[in-house]
């Protein structure tokens, strides 16, 4: 399960700013026009304080959209919180400035002639409403989606919550599949998606110890179809299964493994995947089309079966 590229709403990640898998908790926020005319019409001598922090905050977020929109990410990072959260990618949130930056470098990177344009902004209390337009083409991959050519128009309503210090703590998302949808990925909003996903990370650090944690107790994974008869069969439970993974690192030398398409409805997700091996004892390298069928069940693998085409021999150029 090793990938070639080993993890998807402007301001927090590259995810937050693709919306590229489904948020968690998609914030159930005021809607736009509602939150500026209360602002205009509940002026009280108790707000004074509450609408200086807020017009604070629309300035900080203004701010910071100019330097996404100029591409200065090395300014945008100076308004984010040390701790901050995006929620606006799940399955699960992305926490911390360094991982919500180095999101955001990969995103932009993938649409390489992106363009930001912000409508309009309200406050209310410590959040920031952002009306905001992406737009770009994605001519790069963004984790293990390849680039595709594809152009985005995204339209969202960013919602944006400053701590007291006056930095963005907290991100959510309105519209967070909208990128995933145009460019024909919706699968990754699938939270079982990014189970696999991680399964796959996992195995390309050799991480098997992980592997088996993301797996439930009485996994089955059936391997029947292997070409090495050392580890051609089912596999069930834990134990057996990490006795597999050991058969498979002595007897299979996998020189390419490349995720390429992933497809998921309700608890099955289904992946292709370029694979190119050798056998023990063999230098003949093949490769070979995999079909992954996972069964997710409450963020557990619960089932695995791998479907090979016929292998082919790989030819390797004499210089």
């Amino acid at each position: 399960m090793k990938t070639n590229s080993t993890k998807k709403s402007i301001l927090l990640t590259a995810l937050l700013a693709t919306g590229l898998t489904m948020a968690q908790g998609t914030a159930n926020a005021d809607n736009f026009d509602s939150i500026l005319a209360r602002k205009r019409t509940s002026p009280t001598e108790s707000a004074l304080v509450a609408d200086s922090l807020e017009e604070r905050n629309k300035k900080l977020t203004r701010e910071a959209y100019e330097a996404i929109a100029r591409r200065d990410l090395d300014k945008f990072i100076t308004y984010i919180a040390d701790n901050a959260i995006d929620y606006g990618i799940g399955p699960t949130p992305v926490q911390g400035k360094a991982a919500i930056i180095a999101g955001l470098k990969d995103f932009f990177s993938a649409f390489p002639d992106y363009t930001v344009i912000v409508s309009g902004i309200a406050a209310d209390g410590n959040k920031v409403y952002v009306q905001n337009t992406f737009k770009g083409t994605q001519k790069g991959a963004i984790g293990m989606i390849p680039a595709t050519g594809k152009p985005v128009i995204w339209n969202d309503v960013d919602i944006l919550e400053f701590d007291q210090s006056g930095k963005i703590s907290a991100h959510w998302a309105n519209n967070p599949n909208a990128v995933l949808d145009q460019i024909g990925f919706h699968s990754f909003s699938n939270p079982n998606t990014a189970v696999v996903m991680n399964g796959y990370a996992l195995f390309g650090k050799g991480d098997i110890a992980g592997i088996l944690a993301a797996c439930a107790d009485d996994v089955v994974w059936d391997t029947s179809e292997s070409p090495s008869a050392a580890v051609a069969r089912v596999y069930k439970g834990k134990t057996e299964l990490a006795a597999f993974f050991k058969a498979l690192a002595t007897n299979v030398q996998i020189t390419k493994f490349q995720p390429y398409r992933f497809l998921a409805d309700g608890d099955d997700v289904v992946t292709f995947i370029n694979t190119e091996y050798k056998l023990k004892g063999s230098p003949k390298p093949f490769k070979v089309t995999v079909i992954h069928h996972f069964v997710v069940r409450d963020g557990k693998i619960v089932f695995s079966k791998e479907i090979m085409d016929k292998p082919q021999a790989v030819t390797v150029a004499v210089k």
